[in-house]
């Protein structure tokens, strides 16, 4: 049998155990804001204790209340001339463009293909000599100027020594000219004789006419050598001086040695061009061939303009009229505008990783301050489509699922119309704006906005919110009563 204090600890430790149940239900039911008060409504039905809560009637916004659809019009609303004032909604006109979309294309300054040389020996040879160059700010001495062999850097001129260089080939091929030329002479004297001789009857017809036939030979022989000559392409004031040596060599035998051997082999290398040297590729003693590139000469006073064009850019240049003006400025220098005026190219093939067509222009450089390589921006000024106007950018409505104007059709009433744009081009304080279509079997839809509309700038944002509350009780009356809104189909179906 249970002792008295032992019951009493027992029910002590039970009625701890309720409060601390009672505790936690408590505290998670105060978590839990609706849970807790149907409880508290719960108990207070219970006890009897019920009190009428307070009703608190939800205010429609000022605006809504007072704003309605223009019955039969969709996208239309009326306002009065209280709330428009109160609202301070203002319209402005529509009008065109007034400043046209920049596209800037990102290249680099090239050499100008058309202005670079490289410089080839016509034979295989040795160089023997380089040309040389006045040293640039050298003084004077005794009257003599001081000069040192050209290098990289410098500045020629055209038809200046660049080279000379020793060739047994090219003198090979004077040789076999010589010879066909002293050939023919000697060909020429024995027919004359022989002719001569014939006129006596001091010699038989048939050596006449084996002597003719030796002179033909020969001067095909000679002709075969010239083209040799023009083949590897001697000028013909080298020609002709290869055939006076030839001359003076029959004339005066003892003149070989100081006049026919001295340069034979010569071979002059000289600049095609005025301009720089960009390369200088050999030295003296180097034996070169004609496929080596022995110097690289361009003019600089012009560069190429080489930008590149995305493809989906392409229809909008294209379509421009020709010549297409662009203004270039150095990437490093962006104040500085460089004297190109216009594209001359724009390329046939597209990159297949940039899917980039490149863009060919080029830039005057008369002083020799740009250098191929640098980085340039070309802008090209495109005017705007015939069918986009300009607005305020505050004109402008936006919700994340299209772009609205509101439109004042009658300057005398207060409807306002909305109308659904889609943005071309924004700028700080206006945007470029061009119409939807409108919407299939709502032949109401008003038309995109057009140059002289009033469009709103003031309260637009308000306007905007107004309209939608409005549809959206247009289409939960439409829905209560089963029939179909008709002022809302666009938008639905715009949704």
């Amino acid at each position: 049998m249970t002792t008295g204090p032992s019951r009493s600890l027992a029910g002590r430790i039970v009625v701890l155990l309720v409060l601390g149940v009672a505790v936690a239900a408590a505290t998670v039911l105060a978590l839990i804001p609706g849970v807790w008060t149907g409880f508290v409504a719960t108990v207070q039905g219970l006890s009897g204790t019920t009190e009428p809560t307070e009703s608190r009637p939800v205010s429609d916004p000022p605006v809504a209340g007072q704003v309605a659809l223009v019955p039969g019009q969709p996208g239309r609303v009326e306002i009065p001339e209280s709330v428009i004032e109160a609202l301070g909604i203002r319209t402005v006109p529509v009008r065109r463009p007034t400043q046209p979309q920049s596209l800037e294309l990102i290249g680099t300054l090239a050499l100008d293909t058309d202005r670079l040389v490289h410089v080839h020996t016509r034979f295989t040879g040795e160089v023997v000599e380089l040309g040389t160059i006045e040293e640039p700010g050298s003084p004077a001495t005794a009257g003599e100027v001081v000069r040192r062999p050209i290098r990289y850097g410098d500045r020629v001129e055209r038809g200046q020594l660049l080279a000379v260089l020793w060739s047994t080939e090219l003198g090979e091929k004077k040789s076999e000219y010589v010879d066909a030329l002293s050939r023919l002479r000697l060909e020429r004297e024995t027919l004359a004789r022989l002719e001569a001789l014939y006129q006596n009857d001091a010699t038989p017809e048939r050596n006449v006419r084996e002597a003719r036939r030796d002179v033909e030979a020969a001067e095909i022989a000679v002709a075969r050598a010239e083209r040799t000559l023009r083949a590897i392409r001697l000028s013909e004031e080298e020609i002709a001086a290869i055939r006076a040596e030839a001359e003076l060599l029959g004339r005066d035998r003892g003149s070989r040695e100081s006049q026919l051997e001295r340069d034979w082999a010569r071979v002059e290398l000289r600049s095609p061009l005025t301009g720089t040297i960009l390369e200088k590729n050999l030295t003296v003693g180097d034996i070169v061939e004609p496929t080596a590139d022995l110097f690289k000469i361009a003019d600089l006073s012009q560069l190429a303009i080489w930008a590149h064009i995305y493809e989906d850019d392409l229809p909008t240049i294209l379509a421009l009229d020709w010549p297409i003006p662009w203004s270039v400025r150095l990437k490093s220098e962006p104040d500085r505008l460089l004297a190109s005026n216009w594209i001359e190219r724009i390329g046939n093939i597209i990159d297949p990783i940039q899917h980039t067509a490149p863009v060919l222009g080029r830039v005057a450089n008369p002083d020799g301050r740009l250098r191929a390589g640098e980085f340039v921006v070309a802008t090209i000024e495109i005017p705007p489509p015939p069918d986009v106007v300009e607005v305020p950018i505050d004109a402008l409505v936006e919700d994340g699922r299209q772009s609205v104007v509101f439109v004042q059709p009658d300057p005398s009433r207060s409807v306002y119309e909305r109308c659904r744009v889609e943005v071309i081009r924004r700028f700080e304080d206006r945007a470029y704006l061009r119409g939807l279509p409108r919407t299939p079997g709502i032949p109401e839809e008003r038309e995109p906005p057009r140059v002289g509309d009033a469009v709103v700038v003031s309260g637009a944002v308000e306007l905007w919110a107004a309209y939608e509350r409005l549809e959206a009780e247009g289409r939960a009356g439409s829905s209560g009563s089963g029939r179909p809104d008709p002022r809302t189909a666009s938008e639905d179906r715009e949704r």
